[in-house]
């Protein structure tokens, strides 16, 4: 057993270990609602601002900056399409549609294949579908922004929104950032990929429970796991490379990087505290930074209110509506 804040503490440390400071952007989120132009300005692009940066930061730490933080403002419209349209069946259960390219073959509608299916199968089709189903809310959203940005575009009046706004600064920011061209990002595909991370973490969670406490009932591993939320959220605080090595130190990333794997049942990040919480274990921290990273903000999902949980409901809603605890329990 362990405090439950070694982690975050440990993790903070890691990162100052090699150079990296977090820059918070919930004060350029504050600054962009009570002056919107703020979006047009040079210092927007040039890490939003108000940040710790100095004239020698690298060029990539301030596209990082002003990208997040852009993005987690945006995310305040992405919380509301799921949240509003997420597709429910008549007894308020997820709809969950077939993952099209599942190697396994399996409708999630159909509960006697469910049924008779392998478990790692059976839970690989369940992760995999919550991907799929979370990807096409996500295109919404995309579609809903570009639309709206597109209007005010053709009203040729000068007059925008600052949800408008923040699209196309971000879409130019992606389009002239050598670190994000390099990589092939853009709005789409940046979303889609924190989305599978944070899927993979929210089942990874429901999936280390009956690990760790085994024989309790399928509501009590629920409350568990929501009520560990808050010992994880370092995660999504930290930057990407030391994120991306902690999860494959533990076991918690598997190799082709895809979020429709089960948990390994030889993982090692979560662990129980002093108060029987599921939490992170600081044995897989790893401090790692690229040359010339000297910033790092946080996932932008971390800033959006509610986001994080949202994402925990919709795993934790499925778990419970196809009886993954007892399934995670067979021998």
């Amino acid at each position: 057993m362990s405090r439950s804040n070694d982690f975050a503490q440990t993790f903070t440390a890691a990162h100052a270990e090699v150079g990296l400071s977090r820059v918070s952007v919930a004060h350029i989120l504050r600054r962009i609602e009570e002056d919107p132009s703020f979006l047009f300005s040079e210092e927007m692009r040039r890490g939003a601002g108000q940040c710790p940066m100095h004239a020698a930061s690298g060029s990539e730490d301030l596209d990082k900056v002003a990208v997040n933080s852009l993005l987690a403002y945006l995310f305040g419209r992405l919380y509301q399409e799921i949240a509003g349209n997420l597709p429910l069946t008549a007894e308020g259960n997820v709809m969950l549609p077939i993952p099209p390219r599942s190697p396994h073959g399996i409708d999630p509608s159909n509960r006697i294949a469910m049924l008779v299916a392998p478990r790692d199968v059976f839970l690989s089709v369940l992760r995999d579908a919550t991907c799929h189903l979370l990807d096409g809310l996500i295109i919404r959203w995309a579609a809903g922004l570009l639309a709206e940005e597109e209007h005010y575009r053709a009203l040729g009046s000068g007059e925008i929104s600052t949800v408008a706004a923040a699209t196309f600064v971000l879409r130019t920011v992606l389009e002239e950032s050598t670190l994000y061209q390099r990589a092939g990002y853009d709005l789409l595909s940046i979303t889609k990929t924190g989305s599978h991370t944070a899927i993979h973490i929210c089942w990874a969670m429901a999936e280390a429970a009956p690990l760790l406490k085994p024989g309790l009932r399928a509501e009590e591993y629920d409350d568990l796991v929501r009520r560990s939320l808050k010992q994880v959220v370092p995660l999504s605080m930290a930057s990407l490379g030391m994120l991306v090595h902690y999860m494959e130190e533990s076991g918690t990333e598997p190799p082709d990087g895809l979020a429709i794997h089960p948990l390994s049942r030889d993982q090692t990040a979560f662990e129980l505290d002093e108060s029987g919480l599921i939490r992170l274990s600081v044995g897989p921290i790893k401090p790692f930074a690229k040359p010339d990273e000297r910033y790092y903000t946080g996932c932008p999902a971390f800033y959006s209110a509610g986001m994080m949980k949202l994402y925990l409901d919709i795993v934790l809603a499925i778990a419970l509506d196809y009886g993954v605890y007892s399934r995670l329990q067979e021998a």
